[in-house]
């Protein structure tokens, strides 16, 4: 089932406009996505300032989408790891 034919079906049941269910739907991601995307996990934050944030987003139906002081750690490690091989990488590649 495409999301169209949900959004049709959604506003049958509801007695609501398709067009109107789909603008609903996407407001909500959108919302959900707009409040990831302006915590300021690219920084380097203490456990507590991490907990502060409220990094996590319970949706009904589906469970919460959440991330741990650990798991942002090692991420951020991660990262740093990435972020550290490229530049090595680039460097060698212009020393060619």
């Amino acid at each position: 089932m495409t999301l169209e034919e949900i959004f049709g079906k959604v506003a049958e049941d509801t007695g609501l406009t398709k067009d109107f269910v789909g603008k609903v739907y996407k407001a909500y991601w959108k919302a959900i996505r707009e409040h990831i995307t302006s915590l300021p996990l690219k920084e380097d934050l203490t456990d507590e300032e991490f907990s502060k944030l409220q990094p996590n987003v319970n949706i009904p139906s589906i469970g919460k989408l959440y991330i741990t002081p650990e798991r942002y750690r090692r991420m951020k490690d991660n990262y740093k790891k990435y972020e550290q091989l490229k530049k090595e990488n680039n460097d060698s590649h212009k020393e060619d």
